[in-house]
């Protein structure tokens, strides 16, 4: 126990005992007691069931990330060129473009990549990298922005078709939702009994992978009584 307590901490590991603790009284925010039979190493196996899960759904969305890049580069290059990123009338707010422009330029100029190492080392104009470069320095967090306020619609229809999702308005619910859960799992935050601000929108035609069968209830694939399991 002390080893577990050393080494992750006693705040982090309350986190996973907390439903096992007897329920406070009405002065309490948290009795601090163990219900009767829990066992510390009950506890243990679910935050490493937590870290192996945070794992796998990591790998799961470094997927999704790579052809979300992949699909927006091309669709937006094609139909406006290759530093199309640069272009502030081809996106909803032009302070938003500035922003992240601003940021793409920040992340350009402290990057040690080789490829970018090239490009400024032979190109003054234009001043930045082409736009399949730049996404490769953008964090999921900035490639969602950048596709949610690309102002061409068609582009946003054709990402969504291009990674099996019905409409652009479904492509970015879903990205939202996979952003936060990016993010929990990026900063090795907690995933398991999470309650999710976002959700996955609800897709007819993927019920069958959306929905699993718990104690003989339909729940969302991932959920729990609108819990990360």
């Amino acid at each position: 126990m002390k080893r577990w307590l050393v080494t992750v901490g006693y705040y982090r590991l309350s986190a996973y005992w907390l439903p096992y603790e007897v329920a406070p009284n009405g002065t309490q925010t948290r009795s601090k007691q163990f219900a009767p039979g829990t066992e510390f190493e009950t506890i243990i196996d679910i935050y490493t069931f937590d870290r192996q899960l945070r794992l796998l759904v990591m790998e799961a969305i470094e997927r999704v990330e790579i052809a979300l890049r992949t699909s927006w580069t091309y669709h937006l290059a094609h139909a406006s060129g290759s530093h199309a990123h640069m272009s502030a009338e081809l996106f909803e707010s032009s302070d938003d473009h500035k922003q992240y422009l601003q940021k793409l330029k920040e992340s350009i100029d402290r990057s040690r990549e080789v490829f970018i190492a090239h490009y400024t080392g032979r190109y003054a104009d234009p001043s930045m990298p082409p736009l399949w470069a730049v996404t490769e320095l953008m964090t999921f967090t900035e490639l969602s922005k950048w596709i949610a306020f690309t102002k061409d619609r068609k582009i946003g229809s054709a990402i969504a078709k291009d990674v099996g999702l019905p409409t652009r308005e479904t492509l970015s619910g879903a990205i939202q939702a996979i952003s936060f859960v990016r993010n929990i799992c990026a900063h090795h935050g907690r995933l398991w009994n999470r309650q999710l601000v976002k959700r996955i929108p609800n897709i007819k035609r993927f019920k069958a992978d959306l929905f699993i069968e718990l104690d003989g209830q339909l729940n969302r694939a991932g959920f729990a009584g609108g819990h990360f399991l």
